[in-house]
């Protein structure tokens, strides 16, 4: 199954490692140093400056990130449909 997360991107469930909810982690120092590790080119920002989730994935190996403006409760029950 696939799961639209905004604008015209759709990913595989299977890819997908984690939904998170934006507003929670922005200052989480934890997650901040993930980010900082994964390669800058690796994160997609498709929020519209309206960013509410952020969707990690595994993708041929390589850690992706996708900052959403759709929400991780609406991501979270689509992925599940």
């Amino acid at each position: 199954m696939y799961l639209h997360i905004g604008k015209d991107i759709v990913l595989k469930n299977k890819d997908i490692l984690y939904i998170l909810d934006y507003d929670s982690l922005k200052e989480n120092r934890v997650f901040n140093n993930f980010i900082e590790k994964v390669d800058k080119k690796n994160i997609f920002d498709i929020s519209e400056n309206k960013p509410k989730s952020i969707i990690i994935t595994k993708e041929d190996n390589t850690i992706k990130g996708y900052i959403s403006n759709i929400s991780s409760n609406t991501l979270g029950k689509r992925s599940f449909i």
